[in-house]
């Protein structure tokens, strides 16, 4: 119900949108699928329900990630109605709710047809979304966007085909297509495994399949960029989790995946930091702060544990809330202040000192300094982590373990470079306007996103007690 509410929300606001803007029927298109997904989880489901000829399965884990990806989506759809330069509404919502209904397809399917589709469904959305401003460097970056995806599509598709031949199916939920996998040859099979994990790494933003990231995030309208770095990336983190559980074997499988996602975790949080160093654009340093967070967000996926995989849903729901909080404000600074680099931010807190207040506590907790939840959402993947590597005493999951907390120290240097230019810098003479705009909207937003980030350090068993109940067993 709650994908058929989504489709049809989506063809009315095609039809309404000829006549008049239709905010209600937009808002009506979220809440009711976001209801039906709530009532859904909150009355308990069986262990799996087949639909759709067994292309997607429904479960409780699902159920949870649709829930998540729809509030996402939700509080990205408030930042879009806000943006003054977006003059083409009806079409951007009609894109968003592509999107998001790509990621439910995403996180439900039981048939890898039905997972090209679901990527599909998101990557071609997000490049019509990707050139929203109309100009020359969004129709660049689009481009770029395009070419890549195109080749991660083409390779993950190559890679389906090499998996059906190995296995006679696409249903990878069956005991067959997992015996299959077992008896099969090691190179086609890490070939066709390989090639498919190429195109989910894509959709995630990890390292190596990253370099669009930057330009993308630079060029296109911020709130869509908030979008972007959440419900994409989500989505197919929570697939991946899936999919490792299928491909890993138990651990009697030929290729020794927790060795390769760990260096694909380790490669993203060394490039996403490393790089965000050193850059001067406040979008483009949030865009190599997404790719670090993609490391971080493997790790738990990595632990293959269903505590892990509870961490990963915890993560997952903090970083929305950070990373739609950042970018809300950087918003606002754009278009009102028209300040765009690092040290454009400087004694804006003298200005704006409530908005500052909240933007630093947002760049702390994207840090993962108490006393916010992202410390508590880092503690938590660490944990299992460890407990996974007390479990297995496996080198490279140590290695990960070292490796995340000395780079979490390294985001200290890039993430508190902004905080540091509005308190500690004075603006130029001549760049100084004293003219304070009022920013009701992004100021309760704004607070709102923030306060959830500390209440859920506070009081983090009001959220983990939901969280806990979810069944990650398929």
């Amino acid at each position: 119900m709650p994908e058929v509410t989504l489709v049809i929300g989506m063809l009315l606001l095609i039809l309404t949108d000829l006549f008049k803007k239709a905010k209600l029927l937009l808002i009506v298109s979220l809440v009711l699928p976001s209801v039906a997904t709530w009532f859904l989880l909150s009355d308990g489901l069986p262990e799996s329900q087949s639909l759709f000829e067994g292309f997607v399965t429904v479960d409780e884990s699902g159920t949870a990630w649709r829930l998540v990806l729809l509030v996402a989506t939700f509080i990205s759809l408030l930042l879009i109605s806000r943006d003054a330069h977006n003059t083409v509404k009806g079409e951007t919502y009609v894109l968003i709710f592509g999107i998001l209904l790509g990621g439910h397809l995403l996180v439900l399917a039981s048939h890898l047809l039905m997972v090209y589709l679901g990527i599909e469904i998101m990557s071609i959305c997000a490049y019509a979304l990707t050139l929203f401003h109309f100009t020359k460097v969004g129709s660049e970056a689009s481009i770029k966007y395009l070419v890549f995806g195109a080749v991660s599509s083409a390779l993950m598709l190559y890679g389906i085909s090499w998996i059906y031949t190995i296995t006679g199916s696409l249903f990878f939920l069956e005991p067959e297509f997992s015996d299959a996998l077992l008896n099969a040859n090691l190179v086609p099979l890490a070939i066709g495994l390989l090639l498919i994990l190429a195109g989910l790494l894509f959709k995630a933003g990890a390292v190596p399949f990253h370099v669009w990231s930057p330009d993308v995030y630079t060029a296109a309208p911020t709130p869509i960029v908030a979008f972007f770095s959440t419900v994409p990336k989500i989505a197919a983190l929570a697939f991946l989790m899936k999919w490792l559980l299928v491909i890993h074997l138990f651990g009697l499988g030929p290729l020794d995946w927790v060795a390769i996602l760990a260096l694909i975790a380790m490669l993203s949080m060394l490039v996403g930091n490393f790089s965000a160093l050193r850059q001067q654009n406040v979008k483009r340093l949030m865009a190599y702060s997404s790719i670090a967070h993609t490391g971080f967000l493997i790790v738990p996926i990595i632990s293959l544990s269903e505590q892990a995989s509870r961490g990963l849903l915890f993560y997952a729901i903090i970083y929305i809330l950070m990373n739609l909080a950042a970018f809300l404000i950087i918003h606002f600074f754009e278009t009102d202040e028209n300040i765009t680099t690092v040290k454009q931010y400087a004694g804006m807190i003298k200005k704006y000192p409530f908005l500052s207040i909240l933007f630093i506590t947002i760049m702390v907790s994207l840090v993962g300094i108490p006393p916010t939840a992202g410390f508590t959402a880092k503690l938590l993947i660490f944990t299992s982590l460890w407990e996974a590597y007390l479990a297995n005493e496996s080198l490279w999951l140590l290695g990960l373990f070292c490796f995340g907390l000395l780079n979490t120290v390294v985001a200290l240097f890039y993430y508190l470079k902004v905080p540091f230019y509005m308190i500690f810098r004075e603006q130029d003479a001549e760049d100084v306007n004293f003219k304070v705009k009022k920013y009701p909207f992004t100021g309760i937003l704004a607070s709102l996103l923030v306060l959830m980030v500390l209440i859920f350090f506070f009081k983090p068993d009001w959220l983990l007690g939901v969280v806990n109940k979810i069944s990650f067993v398929f």
